[in-house]
């Protein structure tokens, strides 16, 4: 259990970056941004897949159905609408939504026949510790998101996150119960092929999005190709490949209630990430939600690793 943990936060730790991407390029719209992100992080997984044929060669039409729209709608579409929620509603809005991800998951995925099953007596206090951690840490936050945007952006910006909050909500749950009931697929050989599924897709929508700057005579990588390229390198194949293999390695070792609580790392990592990138020390709430939200889910991994003992012994006698 604790092997995936370690898996969960350091995907998180890398997915955390993908918020101050669109900041550090304000001029690219955001499906664009998305879907080069994603055609990358294809690329990438097609460099891989000569390694991995024996094992994706085994995978049913369905099992690649499966891979696309998990990747395309959980991942591609997704950060489309984070992306835009970012830029109207600011960071501490889309994480805080981001941040409902694990009651979420836990409230759909605690139930029979779907992992270990906690009492909600049990799961409930340190999801509501998570939440109040998460809402401490950004009072600031909020506070200075509401200064400098208008009540019609911010709303919008909403919206577009709250979206992709669903997005998300849908892709732990569906993709977890995938990698438990395929033992025999490895999770990076998974990772792969959802990015390999996706490759055409991402490609092709970029291009279109591409075609009304190429006709007036600009660049096809935009205003800043180079720093473009080198984000959407970190974005594609750190980020898009590497956070998901880390988190696809999580989803096989943990239950998918425990799993989708993991999620509450990449806000933590992204507000640190936007603090770096703002040159901001930490305020007090800042620390102290922080320290609420570590309280909640070291709570919630010792609910689960004690309902895992239980399991084990009932098993064995």
């Amino acid at each position: 259990m604790w092997l995936g943990v370690f898996y969960g936060v350091a995907g998180c730790a890398l997915w955390g970056l993908i918020y101050i991407i669109p900041l550090l390029l304000p001029s690219y719209d955001p499906i664009s941004l998305a879907m080069s992100r994603f055609a990358v992080f294809g690329a990438a997984s097609l460099v891989m897949i000569y390694c991995f044929r024996r094992y994706l060669g085994q995978l049913t039409l369905r099992d690649w159905l499966w891979a696309f729209c998990l990747s395309f709608f959980g991942n591609a579409v997704y950060y489309a609408f984070l992306t835009q929620g970012i830029r109207m509603a600011g960071v501490p809005t889309s994480g805080m939504l981001m941040a409902l991800i694990p009651l979420n998951v836990a409230l759909l995925s605690n139930r029979a026949g779907n992992g270990i099953v906690l009492p909600w007596k049990k799961l409930i206090p340190p999801l509501l510790l998570i939440l109040l951690g998460l809402w401490v840490g950004n009072i600031e936050e909020f506070s200075m998101v509401r200064d400098c945007m208008s009540a019609s952006d911010y709303w919008i910006g909403f919206t577009f996150s709250f979206i992709s909050m669903l997005l998300w909500t849908w892709f732990p749950i569906k993709n977890g119960q995938w990698l438990i009931r395929h033992p025999k697929v490895p999770p990076v050989v998974w990772t792969t092929g959802q990015g390999a599924s996706i490759f055409p897709a991402t490609l092709l929508i970029f291009l279109v999005m591409s075609a009304e700057r190429i006709e007036a005579g600009e660049s096809l990588l935009g205003p800043t190709p180079g720093l473009f390229i080198f984000l959407l390198l970190v974005a594609g194949i750190a980020c898009g490949w590497g956070g998901m293999a880390l988190w696809n390695l999580m989803s096989a070792r943990l239950p998918v209630a425990l799993s989708g609580q993991m999620i509450v790392f990449e806000t933590i990592f992204s507000v640190i990430y936007t603090l770096i990138y703002r040159k901001q020390a930490p305020d007090w709430t800042l620390v102290l939600g922080l320290i609420i939200l570590l309280v909640g889910v070291s709570l919630s991994l010792k609910c689960f690793r004690d309902a895992e003992a239980e399991h084990k012994a009932k098993i064995r006698s």
